[in-house]
């Protein structure tokens, strides 16, 4: 049944059209409440049929599967492109490697054939040949020490194989996705490879080599955190060795690191911003952080007698010195604790770059980690596009207010591109303007109200025009954690979880860094000394967009 449009303004009586605009709302409420009980009643029904050895109602999939409900953005915050724009020809951006005259056969030429120049014709291929390498190497013996001198191995021979062999096993994996190596042992044999190319595709993946340890959290991470200001962050579920864990992802412009942990929570989130696990002190930024809470005074004086001022202590020492004195936390006191308590050392180190300016979506555990905290306008937007609205005002209502929320983030955008002072005070005023908004649609009504309550966090950028309005890299980033988790169900073990973290990390900062992950592999393994790291590649693009900031 379609509800009839009702034009409010158009009903003089005021209370008539409050009690109208009441019954709109109630309405909507029974509409999103019936939606509700079908699918519980259907449940509850299948239930009742299993319980009495019954068949449930069987799951007849339609011959056309329906739409997924899109609540994507992409068409409303982004510009509409003009048409007519000229696209980029695919050649151009090819590297010719070899260029091969070829002319007409003069003999297949009529008398009076003239020439009038040349055309070009670009083909790419691909080149997979084996090839097995004898190494004659000399060995000289020394009488007086009794020692044996023998020639050493080019760089990256080793082993066995080549550096050529482990970068083909390198570099599709965190692309593909592949958990066993069976595609790369069957194109090997179609190439002539044989046997002993599986063998090293199984060992190349192992975490225990160079380009792993350079990859994984360590130099990658510490450079990229110490890029810039800013970091944004996202996290994913992830099984390891059966047992639910947490992979966290953080990254700006130039790197995206992975870490799998066995939790998501604020500790957590500090320990990939701190790179180890964290330490506890009590300060006067614990207590701060402590007030804002429900700790009860009570408790922090008896913290203030227990624990030394100022000094970090680890989990051990501080759980030790809590039941030394008696001190019982439940679960959350004992959470607020250690959250002020390790948040509180992580500010106070100098051993790490700290994170001025964090950018995520508006999950309560990134909340008070940094100085400054940036929302993403793609998750709060998200919210207004799960609203479904079934009487016709408010669906336009809706619509009226997401166009006008798009708008003004077009206005941000190009804010980032030329801040000025006159233009933060007018967007700020702006974005006030926005969210004093009453509709009369209650559930729009308290949407708008949580964007007003998240001004700090939306406007964040107003401040700091280089942080991004939307966390879309970085969920993009979890999103590939997703997609390799979905092929291989989970890594087997810790080190295998290492081991994802870190061709991940590799991947995902080498497109960033606009670097061809195969070149880079087999560059690594055959010149390590000339070829810089990943990590020095960050140094030096966070240095010289030091140097020059526009």
């Amino acid at each position: 049944m379609q509800i009839p449009d009702v034009n409010l303004e158009a009903i003089p009586d005021l209370a008539t059209r409050q009690l109208v605009g009441q019954l709109l709302n109630l309405i909507e409420a029974l509409a999103a409440e019936n939606a509700a009980l079908r699918i519980e009643l259907q449940q509850q029904r299948d239930d009742l049929a299993r319980l009495k050895g019954a068949s449930p109602r069987p799951e007849i999939k339609p011959p056309v599967p329906p739409a997924a409900t899109d609540h994507s953005s992409e068409a409303e915050r982004q510009p509409p492109t003009p048409r007519g724009k000229p696209k980029q020809a695919k050649n151009a951006t090819l590297t010719v490697t070899c260029e091969r005259p070829y002319v007409v056969d003069p003999t297949a030429l009529p008398r009076d054939a003239t020439r009038s120049g040349t055309t070009e014709t670009i083909v790419q291929d691909l080149v997979l040949t084996p090839e097995v390498i004898r190494f004659v190497r000399e060995v000289w013996f020394v009488p007086g020490t009794r020692q044996t001198i023998t020639a050493p191995l080019p760089e990256g021979y080793h082993g066995g194989f080549g550096p050529h062999v482990r970068t083909f096993r390198l570099d599709p994996r965190p692309r593909l996705g592949q958990c066993q190596p069976a595609r790369f042992a069957e194109l090997s044999d179609r190439c002539g490879a044989g046997y002993w190319c599986r063998y090293d595709c199984t060992l190349a993946g192992r975490p225990h080599g160079q380009l792993a340890r350079r990859g994984r959290g360590g130099e990658v991470h510490l450079a990229g955190l110490a890029s810039g200001p800013w970091q944004a962050t996202d996290q994913t579920s992830t099984r390891v060795d059966g047992r639910n864990e947490v992979c966290h992802v953080v990254g700006n412009d130039l790197f995206t690191s992975y870490h799998t942990r066995p939790g998501g929570t604020r500790q957590d989130v500090l320990a990939v911003l701190w790179d180890q696990e964290p330490f506890f002190r009590l300060n006067e930024d614990a207590l701060a952080w402590l007030a804002e809470t429900s700790c009860r005074p009570a408790l922090q004086f008896r913290l203030r007698a227990v624990l030394p001022w100022d000094c970090e202590l680890t989990a051990a020492e501080l759980h030790a010195r809590l039941l030394a004195a008696g001190i019982i936390l439940t679960t959350q006191q004992h959470q607020q604790v250690c959250d002020a308590l390790a948040v509180a050392a992580y500010h106070a180190q100098t051993g790490m770059p700290i994170v001025r300016w964090l950018l995520s979506d508006d999950a309560a555990v990134y909340h008070w980690v940094t100085d400054e905290h940036g929302l993403c306008w793609v998750h709060d937007g998200r919210h207004y596009a799960k609203l479904s609205p079934v009487v016709l005002l408010h669906q336009q209502q809706l619509a009226d207010f997401r166009r006008a929320y798009w708008a003004f983030y077009r206005e941000l955008v190009t804010y980032r591109a030329a801040p000025s002072a006159s233009e933060r005070e007018r967007l700020a005023a702006a974005f006030d303007q926005l969210v004093a908004r009453r509709t009369g649609y209650d559930d729009l009504d308290a949407r708008i109200a949580k964007t007003a309550a998240n001004r700090e966090l939306l406007l964040a950028v107003l401040d700091y025009p280089a942080l991004p309005l939307h966390n879309n890299a970085i969920e993009l980033a979890a999103r590939r954690r997703v997609q390799k988790r979905d092929v291989s169900f989970g890594p087997q073990s810790r080190a295998g979880a290492q081991a994802w973290d870190s061709f991940q990390t590799i991947a995902a900062t080498a497109a960033k860094l606009g670097v061809r992950r195969y070149h880079y592999f087999r560059d690594r393994l055959m010149h390590p000394a000339t070829t810089p790291s990943l990590a020095e590649l960050i140094r030096a693009r966070s240095g010289a967009a030091a140097l020059n900031p526009s």
